[in-house]
C-alpha cells in the first residue's frame, strides 16, 4: 500500500508563517526543505484529489509515496481532509524559531492519533526538522 506524507512548515505556536521571509524561502527552496521531499516522492496531492487518492492508495506498492506540501494557507483544507480520512502516514514538520501570536493553525486540524518520532535534524539557521510517523499505539 502506498505511503501518504505531508510536509509542512509551522511557527511555535502552531501557525502557518508568512509565506514571506528568508527562513520560508530556504524551506522552499534549500535542498534539506521542501524540494528533498519532492525528490523522493512518486505523485502529488492535490486539494481536489483526496476522493481519487482513496480509491489509488491500496493499488499502489509500498514503494509508492504521495505528497503533500503544507505551506500557503488554502493547503491547510487539504491538510483537513487527509486527517479527517485518517490518510497520513508520515508527517514532516520544520518547526521555525519564532513565534506567530496569530494566523491560521496547523495544529488544531489534527485528529487524535499517536505519532512516533522517527527523526530530528537540526539546522544552522536554527529551523528543526521532526519526522514523525503513524503509530498503532493509540
Amino acid at each position: 500500500m502506498a505511503r501518504i506524507q505531508v510536509v509542512t512548515a509551522i511557527t511555535l505556536d502552531g501557525f502557518l508563517p508568512e509565506t514571506a521571509g528568508t527562513l520560508v524561502s530556504w524551506i522552499k527552496n534549500d535542498r534539506r526543505g521542501f524540494p528533498l521531499w519532492r525528490e523522493r516522492c512518486s505523485a502529488f496531492i492535490l486539494p481536489h484529489s483526496i476522493f481519487d487518492l482513496l480509491c489509488e492508495k491500496d493499488s499502489r506498492d509500498d514503494s509508492f509515496t504521495y505528497l503533500a506540501e503544507i505551506i500557503a494557507p488554502e493547503s491547510v483544507d487539504l491538510l483537513r481532509g487527509l486527517f479527517l480520512y485518517n490518510l497520513v502516514d508520515e508527517l514532516v514538520v520544520y518547526q521555525l524559531p519564532f513565534s506567530a501570536g496569530q494566523g491560521i493553525s496547523v495544529l488544531n486540524t489534527f485528529r487524535p492519533q499517536h505519532w512516533e518520532l522517527h527523526k530530528t535534524t537540526s539546522f544552522s539557521n536554527d529551523i528543526c526538522r521532526l519526522i514523525y510517523r503513524k503509530s498503532c499505539k493509540m
